[in-house]
């Protein structure tokens, strides 16, 4: 005698995501239970934010164990997959990542880390090959605006994905200095939409999604007198620029957009003494930013790193990203910091990371879209 379907969604979407992927091996009915669409909303709606880190070809899946004293990360490693040589991670929404492609600035695409399913998106045929992909913390990258960057995002009043390409450089047509031509992909289309020319450049960080907009650091010039924060509308599909936090001296690229507390946040490490953490109290209101944090020491040093802001846990400790290659937590009243020690195996030259709430949503639910495994 079989339980009604709402009844065995209720227990499953209750279990640890490993347990649940291993409940499809279980048997046939299981399985269908775990791909019908009201389980994987419900699931989706319980799933806990976790962690998506991304070392050399490897996805890794984190559980936060977040307490109001305490805080654990941990990492099973069989919650891992391995992706294509040159993806890099660049955002991930709903359980969905989204993957560019490190040598090549026209390759992209999504994957769902649980199902294992991927879609390479098509290629957009727009943008030379021969222009590289460089991330600004990398340490041989100096300039941390133009070339290109990706943002994926969800608009949850129509419920479409959606992928923004921001490139600049030589373009089959023209040569645009100064200027970012945009594009982009609705999941279930099949094909790219041309969004014009804008003129500013973005930088190279992939962009930030919050409160259903996708946003990046961007600058009026090329030589960058005016930094300001490009918001993205995923629903209007159209672009607003408002004034980035105030800026002091120093190298010019390390900066980075975040979300903190569920704010935009900016953290700047222009200065060789200290990193700084800038906070817009008040969504789209230029006149809110505030210095919330100051961080002077930290035991592997400040110079020439990049720092991003990943999120914050129960007991106030800040979950951040160091250069690419260092995974840390900060506790601003404690002044404490510590390393995530699960996700540093072996020495790595990059490593990615992003919040990350698993889900059992199936890239075959996107018509139009040649979907595979991994």
């Amino acid at each position: 005698m079989e339980l009604p379907l709402e009844m065995e969604a209720n227990a499953l979407s209750r279990l640890p995501i490993k347990t649940t992927v291993h409940c499809k091996c279980v048997c046939k009915r299981w399985r269908s239970v775990l791909s019908d669409p009201y389980f994987v909303d419900l699931h989706l709606s319980r799933s806990p934010a976790g962690l998506i880190v991304q070392e050399g070809k490897i996805l890794k899946m984190g559980e936060v164990n977040d307490k109001s004293d305490q805080h654990d990360i941990r990492h099973d490693p069989l919650m891992r997959l391995k992706v294509p040589d040159g993806s890099v991670l660049s955002g991930s929404v709903n359980g969905l990542i989204s993957l560019r492609d490190r040598y090549d600035a026209g390759a992209a695409r999504i994957c769902n880390p649980v199902t294992r399913e991927y879609i390479l998106l098509p290629y957009n045929k727009n943008i030379e090959k021969s222009i590289p992909i460089i991330r600004s913390f990398e340490p041989y990258e100096l300039s941390g605006y133009g070339l290109a960057s990706y943002g994926f995002g969800y608009v949850e009043a129509s419920n479409v994905y959606k992928v923004v390409h921001f490139y600049e450089g030589k373009f089959f047509s023209t040569e645009i200095s100064g200027k970012s031509k945009f594009e982009i992909y609705s999941l279930g289309t099949g094909k790219w939409r041309s969004l014009g020319i804008v003129p500013f450049l973005v930088c190279h960080q992939d962009g930030i999604y919050a409160n259903g907009n996708l946003h990046w650091l961007a600058c009026v010039q090329k030589d960058r007198p005016n930094e300001m924060v490009c918001t993205f509308d995923l629903e209007k599909e159209s672009c607003q620029l408002t004034a980035s936090a105030p800026q002091v001296g120093g190298y010019v690229d390390y900066r980075s957009l975040g979300m903190l507390g569920g704010c935009l946040c900016i953290c700047d490490n222009r200065s060789d003494s200290e990193l700084v953490l800038w906070v817009m109290k008040d969504y789209g209101v230029k006149e809110s930013w505030s210095k919330e944090i100051i961080i002077q020491e930290l035991n592997f040093g400040l110079h020439c790193r990049t720092f991003y802001v990943l999120k914050v846990l129960k007991d106030g400790s800040i979950l951040m990203l160091c250069s690419a290659n260092l995974l840390f937590t900060y506790h601003p009243g404690t002044k404490i910091w510590q390393v995530v020690p699960c996700f540093k195996e072996y020495e790595i030259q990059s490593m990615y990371a992003s919040v990350y709430v698993p889900s059992f949503i199936s890239l075959k639910s996107f018509m139009l879209e040649n979907v595979s495994g991994v």
